[in-house]
């Protein structure tokens, strides 16, 4: 059964989150024209090397995406609801410290700073030891439990992060060919992110109406028909919005199988993070979202669908 007084709050939040997210995904804030400007204004006194500088992609992309930024808050806030869950049972720690971690290793990413995976992954390593070793005495779980519940969720955080603001940018960006109208410049993420939500709230639709047979013990709401509405809605809206936004280059089933990938991968987020959910016995990850839960509750699909986005993208274009 559906319930109608959350279904309201729901409703509400998409109304007024949908025109928010739709201007600040296709803005982007050019750090070139500014002083470009100054210069033919006859601002001679501006260094050179600094226009040189934003020039040079190695360096610092000349363009911001406001919806990257946006992406690392989401994931921030994410990574705060997961470290609370996990103090439930660690009253004690410094969770904190992969906080800042999440927060360098995308920053750098953002602003074109190569750090050697192999240090990224030796800094985190030290952390979760150093914290487990200080702070996890006591862990009424186990310190090494503790120490691997702690690892994986930040690298997973981490990972979605850069998948998230990685889909601005090549190789994925050249999938799409979207029409150059200002404010519609990102359509291809718009398109990403609703057949995203068309999938969960397909299968959450057709699961509560007429769904009878369970998916799995995991979350016991789940049911088959929903899970196969969820697939099929993702598939059809990537597979109509192609056919007007792909690269000629790229085939017309490149799109139904991104779908079939959303579809698969969305769903497989969303029964993860409700075994995280229930390892922690919590039944949301925050009240932050009106009708929804948390951060994780409701972009826990995107999270996990973000990387093999983009690692279909980077093989499709090798």
């Amino acid at each position: 059964m559906i319930n109608t007084a959350n279904l309201k709050k729901r409703l509400l939040f998409v109304a007024v989150a949908v025109p928010i997210g739709f201007f600040v995904v296709n803005s982007r804030i050019d750090l070139l024209e500014p002083l470009l400007r100054l210069f033919d204004m006859g601002a001679d006194w501006l260094p050179k090397d600094l226009i040189d500088t934003l020039y040079n992609k190695e360096k610092l992309p000349p363009i911001i995406y406001p919806g990257q930024l946006l992406a690392l808050a989401l994931v921030m806030l994410g990574a705060y609801e997961y470290t609370k869950m996990m103090s439930i049972f660690n009253k004690k720690n410094a969770f904190w410290l992969g906080h800042i971690w999440i927060f360098v290793m995308s920053t750098a990413y953002l602003i074109n700073y190569s750090i050697p995976s192999t240090i990224s992954n030796a800094m985190l390593l030290l952390i979760v030891v150093f914290e487990a070793f200080v702070w996890g005495k006591e862990a009424p779980q186990g310190r090494w439990k503790r120490a691997s519940l702690f690892f994986l969720g930040t690298m997973f955080l981490s990972i979605a992060s850069v998948s998230l603001m990685s889909l601005f940018r090549e190789p994925f960006s050249t999938l799409f060919n979207p029409p150059a109208i200002p404010m519609m410049g990102r359509l291809d993420l718009i398109v990403v992110i609703t057949a995203v939500f068309f999938c969960d709230s397909a299968a959450y639709f057709v699961g509560s109406t007429v769904g009878k047979r369970k998916l799995t013990s995991i979350s016991p709401n789940k049911t088959v028909e929903g899970s196969l509405a969820g697939l099929a809605a993702s598939i059809l809206m990537m597979s109509i919005c192609w056919i007007f936004l792909r690269n000629p280059e790229y085939p017309i089933i490149t799109g139904i199988i991104m779908g079939a990938l959303i579809g698969v991968t969305a769903q497989i987020g969303d029964l993860l993070m409700s075994l995280v959910k229930r390892y922690f016995k919590v039944k949301d990850a925050s009240h932050i979202i009106p009708g929804h839960g948390g951060i994780l509750d409701r972009f826990d699909s995107l999270f996990f669908a973000a990387p093999v986005l983009y690692l279909f993208a980077w093989l499709l274009t090798r």
